[in-house]
């Protein structure tokens, strides 16, 4: 297969590179486990809102929390 042509360096570079994203992004969203009532795991922080890691190099997100809902809103509903 083409899969087996492929430096395994790339495959270890990419795993890393991929737990790092992830980390970052619990670290961002998610509260300290120590933090978290025992009833409630998974908690979200309070100022935190799915997807919104503060990747925006373009500027795109509007400052305006009005037109931040309605962005957010079309692009839900056009499935992006």
């Amino acid at each position: 297969t083409h899969l087996a042509q492929i430096n395994p360096t790339f495959w270890l570079i990419l795993g890393v590179g991929i737990a790092r994203a992830e980390l970052d992004r619990a670290e961002i969203g998610w509260v300290e486990p120590e933090n978290v009532p025992v009833d409630k795991p998974g908690l979200l922080r309070d100022d935190y809102i799915p997807g919104n890691i503060g990747f925006d190099p373009l500027g795109l997100k509007p400052e305006d929390p009005e037109e931040f809902f309605e962005m957010q809103t079309k692009e839900l509903q056009n499935g992006r």
